[in-house]
């Protein structure tokens, strides 16, 4: 469990990140936890997808034991990846995402048991210090990157446009 001495901090540092953020032209908002959100989120718009969809990234502090993590903090980036999955499609979509996870400089992505599509991230924070924003511009450059290579792809083959085998070799 979190101490709210905890949470104050993680709010302070997600706001933190947000001024910084926003002087570098970024439009976030900054969502405080409550009865409907259990962690505070600092929403970050990454511009619109090759559809024309907003794309945000949710960055959230994910809690940790206390007791048991003193050195660390996990500063996680989250996302949905926009797709309709077509019925028989799940286990070729699945076959690309493993095969995307293999090849990616960080994070992941992954289908959640309702269908839905993300990308992740856990960036690992020493505690003793506090993220800057200029780190995290690099650290959320390149999973903009992830996404861009990818995003795209893995909506074309949910929806049975290309099988994972070609989604593969578009990419050289």
């Amino acid at each position: 469990m979190v101490s709210e001495m905890e949470h104050a901090k993680q709010l302070a540092e997600l706001g933190g990140l947000q001024a910084g953020l926003n002087k570098e032209g970024f439009s976030t908002e900054l969502l405080e936890r409550s009865s409907d959100i259990p962690l505070h989120v600092l929403l970050l718009p990454l511009g619109k997808d090759a559809r024309g969809r907003e794309r945000i990234v949710n960055l959230n502090f994910v809690p940790l034991p206390e007791s048991d993590i003193e050195w660390i903090r996990l500063l996680q980036l989250y996302t949905v990846v926009p797709c309709e999955i077509a019925a028989n499609r799940r286990s070729a979509l699945e076959s690309l995402l493993h095969a995307a996870n293999g090849v990616l400089p960080l994070g992941y992505f992954g289908i959640k048991e309702d269908g839905e599509v993300y990308a992740r991230y856990v960036y690992t924070v020493p505690s003793s210090r506090t993220v800057s924003a200029d780190e995290l511009l690099e650290v959320v450059s390149l999973f903009h990157y992830m996404l861009e290579m990818f995003a795209d792809r893995i909506e074309r083959v949910a929806s049975g446009e290309l099988s994972p085998d070609e989604a593969l070799q578009e990419l050289g």
